[in-house]
């Protein structure tokens, strides 16, 4: 299987995009995020594809990546599907967009002008003070950087890879994909994205500044499902080779390290389980994850970056959580 390395200097970033393209890719391709200070002279081989998240990261990196390999930059753009409370307001609004640094707000601006041209936007300046003369606020995931007392904040979540990147990449693979399989796949990456952090939304609704929310929330919908004869199926392998809550545990762990964007190892799995008060060696917790992915419960194609929850593992998940309410 063919490699793609991503890097960035931002891990929250790195994430984001691990998982968008896992979403896309995870049949076709390893993925390798990492960020720029874990890059070595060993880390990318001659036959490789790489991802860099920004134009500038370049020249810094090509010491470390052979001539060889086939280099694309990241564009981003507007998460469409996360962007419904836009597509709710009235009429043309003057709207500020916050983002962590002028050039990103700018280049949100730019996106947000091409899909809702209606209304008019302002970039914001920290040097300068938030203007009077504004109906909203909008942020690409950095609402923790709206000043406080402004209600109208809108935030959009974090811009996602483009399509023009995502089709650089596919073009690159040695397995063909249709044009209509791999815009269907964009889409559903982000739908996937919007789906988690509305979730969040709605696990912390105190998080939510925005009052009178102008439009019906963007649920993610649980595709899954599973049958009695499924479940019991299931539940007996589990047992065979360990302790089902052992098993739930980690299935628990998978699922909070996808709503927050975070690949996690073993190692990192291990630590959880203890603080939890549950002390698995390497080779049980082995046994224990070769048995879900056999089972399809959780995904390990994010190369050392780590493993992931299926949809097929938080519906199994979420049915023993309703059994012991």
């Amino acid at each position: 299987m063919q490699k793609l390395h991503i890097i960035s200097i931002q891990k929250e970033y790195l994430d984001i995009v691990a998982y968008q393209l896992f979403d896309i890719f995870g049949d076709k391709l390893e993925l390798l995020p990492i960020t720029l200070q874990q890059l070595t002279m060993e880390t990318v081989s001659e036959e490789d594809l790489v991802l860099l998240s920004k134009e500038v990261l370049r020249g810094i990196t090509s010491p470390f990546i052979p001539e060889t390999c086939v280099v694309i930059v990241a564009n981003r753009e507007v998460n469409i599907a996360a962007a419904e409370k836009l597509s709710a307001l009235q009429g043309s609004q003057r709207i500020l967009i916050i983002n962590d640094t002028v050039e990103h707000g700018e280049e949100t601006a730019v996106s947000l002008k091409t899909i809702f041209y209606e209304h008019s936007y302002r970039v914001y300046d920290p040097a300068d003070t938030v203007p009077s003369d504004i109906d909203w606020i909008v942020t690409p995931g950095e609402i923790a950087l709206v000043p406080a007392g402004f209600p109208n904040v809108i935030d959009i979540g974090p811009r996602t890879l483009d399509y023009l990147t995502i089709d650089q990449i596919a073009s690159q693979l040695d397995a063909s994909m249709s044009d209509t399989v791999l815009m269907n796949r964009y889409f559903r990456s982000q739908v996937t994205i919007a789906g988690k952090r509305k979730s969040k939304e709605e696990e912390h609704p105190s998080g939510d500044r925005q009052p009178g929310n102008p439009s019906v929330g963007l649920r993610a919908a649980q595709a899954i499902t599973l049958d009695p004869e499924e479940i019991e199926s299931i539940q007996k392998k589990i047992e065979r080779t360990g302790f089902l809550d052992e098993s739930l545990v980690i299935l628990s762990i998978y699922k909070e390290g996808k709503d927050a964007f975070e690949q996690l190892g073993r190692a990192k799995v291990k630590d959880r389980l203890l603080e939890r008060g549950i002390r698995l060696s390497d080779q049980q917790l082995r046994v224990r994850l070769e048995t879900m992915q056999d089972e399809q419960l959780i995904h390990a194609r994010i190369g050392r970056g780590g493993t992931r929850i299926a949809e097929k593992g938080e519906a199994f998940l979420e049915l023993f959580r309703n059994l012991n309410k």
